[in-house]
């Protein structure tokens, strides 16, 4: 009898290479000028020339403190893990927070990412 355990289902993760670390890049989608205003977010977003999309947080002082600012991320990652299905590829996307906002949803931030979706196409 087998008694190895079944291995877990595979992660959906952001691997390194799926997220805008360089600020030439940041600066690269902000120069393009192309966003869509959300309640809850600002999507700022141009195309890559890759076959897959990228991610960049801009989260910015005025949020909070620094565990506030990294929850905001963490939602955010997570949202964009579960709607990048429904995102155009070949984009790199910028998400930057709404000031305001108290509290941030994982599937609000979602929902505004596939409602950007239908916009970007």
């Amino acid at each position: 009898m087998d008694t190895a355990t079944p291995s877990a289902p595979a992660r959906a993760t952001l691997r390194a290479f799926q997220r805008i670390r360089s600020g030439k890049d940041f600066q690269r989608v902000y120069a393009a000028r192309k966003s869509i205003r959300a309640a809850e977010l600002t999507i700022a977003y141009c195309p890559n020339g890759l076959a897959f999309s990228r991610l960049g947080l801009s989260v910015g002082r005025v949020h909070g403190n620094a565990v506030r600012r990294n929850r905001i991320k963490r939602v955010f990652r997570a949202a964009f893990r579960e709607a990048r299905h429904a995102l155009p590829a070949g984009f790199d996307y910028v998400l930057i927070p709404r000031k305001g906002v108290v509290e941030y949803a994982s599937a609000a931030v979602k929902a505004a990412l596939i409602a950007a979706a239908k916009k970007i196409l």
